[in-house]
């Protein structure tokens, strides 16, 4: 009778531990299982670093901030009036292009106005 009796409760014993062990793995598996779904899906971070390294550098290379940010489509007025300047003679003060505009002789930080209209104006 006691033979049986420990062979009873050793099987019983061995079921509790079996099935302890098998509800930890199910709780891993289901856990892991969460980790994978919640992780972000997509480029590698060194994808996103080589795109940060060009972006800055397209920013670098911009004449302005306006035309980077409208992709070529507008200018800072200091943006312009260097462009103008490089590109236009100047009506108002008749000076070549690439020479800055003047006023009373003294050089301006600034295009004038005609000048940046001449330069829209030209092909």
């Amino acid at each position: 009778m006691s033979a049986a009796l420990t062979a009873v409760l050793a099987l019983a014993v061995g079921w509790c531990l079996g099935y302890r062990a098998h509800a930890r793995e199910a709780a891993r598996r289901d856990a892991l299982r969460a980790e994978r779904a919640a992780r972000l899906h997509g480029p590698h971070a060194a994808a996103v670093a080589d795109e940060i390294a060009v972006g800055l550098q397209a920013l670098a290379e911009a004449c302005c901030d306006s035309w980077f940010v409208s992709a070529g489509a507008e200018h800072d007025p200091p943006c312009t009036s260097r462009w103008a300047t490089a590109v236009a003679c100047c009506p108002e003060c008749a000076v070549t292009p690439g020479t800055p505009c003047h006023q009373n002789g003294v050089a301006l930080g600034y295009a004038h106005a005609r000048r940046i209209k001449e330069a829209e104006v030209q092909p």
